[in-house]
């Protein structure tokens, strides 16, 4: 059996063989050759001698120089791995058109196979992940001749050699290489090409001068406008020239140049827009003086002209010049934007979004509340305070006089410190607030003395020193930072700080007097290391409804007993003269220094500045402040002016009104309606007040003539307030000017003074009638039983 097995096993090895040795019959070298790949081109356009679209006399027929090429490869015994396409002219020579502007013209890409089949000029493209930095006709870039792309956008030429349009023949050639090297036969098509001429203008980016004076930096703005049908209007490139033109007394020209002035012919090719050509008097070509001690004596043309991407050019007839006068002496107008002056941290900020604002401002939630940044307050110095906390963050935004503006049909007014206009993105002139068309490029910024320390920046070129040697961080307009940055840590630390920018232009000149923000940070007080009391009178003189002289004596006399703690501040006469970008006048680093804070508002003809001091005093009495409030029936109205329709709550939650108040007045007109209240009755051991008449006499002849009160308040509604305070209403029978019953039903009773202890134990006192018009025993009783509790 087992010489069976080993005769049976020779046999099986001896067929195999035969069977090898017949299948490698014929064959030589390599075991499979490689079979070429195919290509055609596919687009409809184009001609070759075997190919001609139907209604199409090549000897005639032209097409747009811009054409969409196709095409489509394949390969039996492999895979397609590029493209390798060129563009022939007449000569059949290789060309660069625009959008392949690089050739390999010495074959030093092409392979040697490529070179010696169908020759060089193939167009080259960057590999793939190529630092795209390298020009491609730079040798240290990472190049070749083969793509991956299935079509080209070819700009045919289609002028001569003058730029003239005509009509010239062109041939389109491609071909394919396979994952084994082998390159296919070429596809080809032939094309004959037109394009119009097209027409170029010339201004400046910031407008047309029209022989007005500029600055000494300026962009050129050039446009093309084509007449190619279906094609997107793209240059290849623009060229000026710049020239004096001769002016007459009163500065204007009738257009002779002045002899020797007229430059050679400049082009946009390399600038990084190419419709944009900056000039300064440090540029080639540069701008010079056309004025000498204050008057012009010459003017400055430019001309202009455009090519297409088929090589046609614009004719210069065409093309307005454009002119303007260089003038020295214009500066930029650098602006902080006072509405983007924003802080925030643990004892500043807001619980509502500013209505003001259209933009969303920068926000925190802490323990489900959401906190908004808000702007500085001042003090009674003018100064910009915040108090401070470890988390205290100041965000500042600035730029120029013409960046914003509003634009009508009248023209365009600029909003010098609005940063929510229309972007106008001219510059104006300090001095003049003229347009001298030219742009921001750079900002120079300081703190504390010293240049602004940005890290990315932190280096010698980006420092800017003045001849006086002052040292500026100088910042491109396009860096990280833009307009804008946030002062943290050590920035916001108690002490005073300085803030400061400046604009610098195309000139490369600066602002000379750079926007500034001085602030001051101070350190926070508790409520039990507070003293004193704080007076506010926010009484609009008036001899009739509040004489400043006998309502502070009123006052006065309800304090008399802590006189020698009470500092007393006139709101209303200008009390501090220096408001905010939202008018306020009573800071929380101010307010927080009293123990307590009276506030008077006791004119039932002017409704005071209650409604401009949420801010201040809801932080105050959020940070456990104790406060008494004095106001009239304009009390109902003011309140739901600041609740917002309930999203500004925090003031009113201290006081212990609703978020949205629900109050009703006594009188529905003037004084002289409704005059029924004659006192108000206390609770809970405070005394009852009456209000003052006959003997001692009202100092307001109405409520003494009608014997009784009408400007007062009431509430229909409270949050966590309770009441103090009712309202006594005359009888139905008294003898002078007598509620009906109803309104003696309507009024008697109402609430008019309620109390709230806030959650950090502050006391806070809502009187909706004025205390000046009561009798001084009553109100002197009432403060000293309130300041009792307070200090």
């Amino acid at each position: 059996m087992k010489i069976k097995s080993v005769k049976l096993l020779a046999i099986i090895l001896i067929a195999m063989a035969a069977v090898f040795a017949l299948s490698a019959c014929g064959k030589s070298g390599k075991r499979f050759d490689n079979i070429l790949p195919t290509i055609e081109i596919t687009s409809y356009e184009g001609w070759t001698p075997e190919d001609v679209p139907a209604n199409v006399d090549t000897l005639t027929h032209s097409y747009s120089f811009q054409q969409r090429i196709y095409w489509h490869a394949s390969d039996p015994d492999g895979v397609i791995k590029g493209y390798a396409f060129r563009v022939l002219d007449e000569d059949n020579n290789p060309v660069a058109v625009p959008g392949y502007d690089f050739i390999d013209a010495d074959g030093s890409l092409t392979p040697q196979d490529l070179q010696q089949k169908y020759g060089v000029g193939w167009a080259i493209h960057y590999m793939p992940g190529a630092d795209q930095n390298f020009a491609l006709d730079n040798p240290n870039a990472r190049r070749t001749i083969w793509t991956s792309q299935k079509y080209a956008l070819i700009n045919f030429p289609a002028a001569d050699a003058f730029g003239e349009p005509v009509k010239r023949i062109s041939k389109f050639e491609v071909v394919a290489i396979d994952n084994r090297g082998g390159i296919s036969d070429k596809a080809w098509k032939q094309y004959r090409t037109e394009s119009a001429r097209p027409t170029c203008s010339v201004s400046t980016t910031k407008g047309n001068p029209a022989g007005d004076a500029v600055g000494s930096g300026l962009k050129l703005s050039f446009t093309m406008k084509d007449f190619d049908p279906f094609i997107a209007a793209i240059p290849y490139k623009f060229e000026f020239k710049i020239m004096k033109l001769y002016v007459d007394s009163s500065g204007n020209t009738d257009g002779e140049i002045i002899p020797g002035t007229e430059s050679d012919w400049f082009n946009t090719y390399d600038q990084e827009s190419i419709s944009e050509y900056q000039l300064t008097r440090h540029t080639t070509p540069a701008l010079v003086y056309d004025y000498e001690n204050g008057t012009a004596i010459s003017m400055t043309q430019v001309i202009a002209r455009a090519t297409d991407l088929a090589g046609v050019i614009s004719e210069e007839s065409e093309t307005t010049p454009l002119r303007f006068k260089v003038k020295p002496g214009f500066y930029p107008h650098t602006q902080i934007y006072s509405k983007r002056l924003l802080t925030m941290g643990d004892f500043h900020y807001e619980n509502w979004q500013d209505d003001t604002t259209p933009e969303v401002l920068p926000s925190n939630t802490v323990e489900g509340e959401m906190r908004y940044a808000t702007s500085f307050f001042r003090n009674s110095d003018g100064k910009y305070t915040a108090v401070h906390s470890p988390n205290l963050k100041t965000y500042v935004r600035w730029g120029w006089y013409g960046e914003y503006g509003t634009v009508s049909a009248n023209g365009t007014s600029f909003d010098y410190d609005d940063p929510y206009g229309k972007k106008v993105d001219v510059v104006l002139d300090r001095a003049t607030r003229g347009n001298y068309f030219s742009e921001i490029i750079a900002f120079d910024l300081r703190f504390d003395g010293q240049p602004y320390y940005f890290g990315p920046y932190d280096k010698p070129e980006y420092k800017q020193t003045d001849e006086d040697g002052t040292v500026w961080l100088r910042l491109p307009v396009d860096s990280p930072l833009m307009q804008s940055v946030v002062l943290t840590g050590a920035q916001m630390d108690v002490g005073e700080h300085i803030f400061e920018v400046r604009c610098v232009d195309l000139q490369y000149e600066v602002d000379p007097v750079p926007a500034v923000i001085e602030y001051e940070v101070v350190p926070y007080i508790a409520p039990s290391a507070r003293h004193g009391i704080l007076l506010i009178d926010d009484d609009l003189n008036h001899p009739n409804n509040s004489p400043d002289s006998l309502v502070t004596a009123k006052y006065a006399n309800m304090v008399g007993d802590y006189a020698s703690q009470t500092t007393v501040l006139v709101r209303s006469a200008g009390g501090n003269t220096y408001p905010d970008v939202r008018r306020r006048q009573l800071a929380f680093s101010e307010l927080m220094q009293y123990k307590a804070v009276i506030y008077h508002s006791d004119n039932p003809g002017e409704k005071g500045n209650l409604h401009l001091e949420p801010d201040g005093f809801a932080l105050y009495l959020r940070m456990g402040g104790n406060m008494v409030f004095s106001h009239t029936q304009l009390l109902a109205s003011l309140l739901s002016e600041i609740s917002k329709g309930g999203v500004r709550t925090l003031m009113l939650r201290m006081m212990g009104a609703p978020d949205q108040p629900r109050m009703s007045t006594v009188t529905t007109g003037g004084l002289q309606i409704n005059p029924f209240m004659q006192y108000a009755e206390g609770m809970q051991g405070y005394p009852r007040l009456d209000v003052e008449y006959g003997d001692p006499a009202s100092f307001n002849p109405l409520v003494q003539q009608r014997h009784g009160l009408s400007g007062v308040s009431y509430f229909n509604e409270l949050g966590t307030g309770t009441p103090i305070y009712t309202l006594g209403c005359k009888p139905v029978d008294y003898a002078a000017f007598p509620p009906t019953q109803d309104q003696y039903n309507r009024f008697h009773g109402k609430t008019i003074g309620i109390r709230n202890e806030t959650p950090a134990g502050g006391k806070v006192f809502t009187f909706a009638f004025p205390l000046s018009y009561m009798k001084d025993e009553g109100t002197k009783a009432l403060m000293n039983k309130i300041l009792a509790e307070m200090m």
